[in-house]
């Protein structure tokens, strides 16, 4: 496992990109670090699990989404109670578990996936088809997971400190 801070100039990179995806507003004084082992790449800012870079993408951590739950812009997606359990397993998302889509999508974006009570998050997911097209639909699988509870991306941030 190699764990490195990013130069001033990566930091700054790294803030515009995501500011355009998830509309976050990085600190110019926020530490942020890069942890990378394997194929497993994790932006940590200030000592939290922020994102992810998977198939060449950032996508949020699930540490950040619970800790600052409205530092970034992600549609989310409620579920029902009965999906909770497979959801933070990892399975797909399927159309019947869906109560209720907050934000607008398109096919190929980054959702993250809800409880029903707390509205706290499960699971980060990749979006299969667009709200409009979801809101139609009566069954089928609705999204992608890419990160959930207790993955591998989870326990590297846990075995990280972060």
């Amino acid at each position: 496992m190699r764990r490195w801070q990013l130069s001033k100039r990566e930091r700054k990179q790294l803030s515009r990109l995501l500011g355009e995806l998830y509309g976050l507003d990085l600190d110019p004084e926020s530490r942020v670090e890069k942890l990378v082992e394997d194929d497993s790449e994790l932006i940590i800012i200030d000592g939290v699990a922020s994102f992810i870079k998977l198939e060449g993408k950032y996508i949020p951590h699930l540490k950040i989404l619970l800790r600052r739950p409205t530092a970034l812009r992600v549609p989310r997606i409620v579920v029902d109670q009965g999906a909770v359990r497979p959801i933070a397993r990892g399975a797909d998302l399927m159309r019947p578990g869906i109560v209720e889509i907050e934000g607008d999508f398109e096919a190929g974006d980054v959702v993250v996936v809800v409880e029903p009570s707390r509205r706290l998050p499960l699971a980060v997911h990749r979006a299969l088809y667009s709200r409009d097209q979801v809101e139609t639909m009566e069954k089928g699988r609705v999204t992608k997971r890419l990160h959930h509870l207790g993955d591998r991306f989870w326990r590297l941030a846990e075995e990280a400190g972060v």
